[in-house]
């Protein structure tokens, strides 16, 4: 026969408890990094297809330098500041427009260390004529102040 003891049932129930709001709290954490996962991958592609390099600026890390490995910016992997890259994307953008830039759902994973790894390909035209480009674009995003900001964007080559 057991014997009800109330003193170790409220424990219980309160670890239990507890746990329960833990779990929720880490859910609706990673929710809302999520969501501004996602806001953030938005104005990437809108400056893209807009051909805003100014947009593009505002999305980049502001606590130091971006790499970026493309295979549009001679050189190979370096390392730029938010100023530097606004002029070499705006470049870019004089020199090409935009056909797509998308992030498939699939393509995107949240790292619980706040950083997340976006691949999105990246369809381009010649403004002056030719061949349509493709590149498939990773970029890595880090957490910085609750917004997340580009830290890092390579293509496949």
């Amino acid at each position: 026969m057991r014997v009800y003891d109330q003193g170790r049932m409220c424990y219980r129930l309160g670890v239990g408890i507890r746990a329960f709001a833990l779990i929720l709290v880490a859910a609706t954490g990673h929710a809302q990094a999520n969501e501004a996962v996602w806001s953030r991958l938005r104005s990437i592609e809108n400056a893209f297809r807009q051909g805003d390099a100014t947009a593009l600026r505002l999305s980049f890390s502001t606590a130091g330098k971006v790499r970026v490995e493309l295979k549009d910016v001679p050189g190979g992997q370096r390392w730029y500041a938010p100023s530097q890259l606004q002029v070499i994307f705006a470049q870019i953008f004089d020199q090409y427009s935009t056909r797509e830039l998308a992030f498939p759902k699939t393509d995107v994973t949240l790292s619980s260390a706040g950083t997340a790894f976006a691949r999105a390909r990246w369809l381009r035209r010649p403004r002056h004529g030719g061949p349509d480009s493709t590149d498939i674009l990773t970029f890595t995003l880090c957490e910085e102040g609750g917004d997340w900001r580009i830290l890092e964007i390579r293509s496949s080559r």
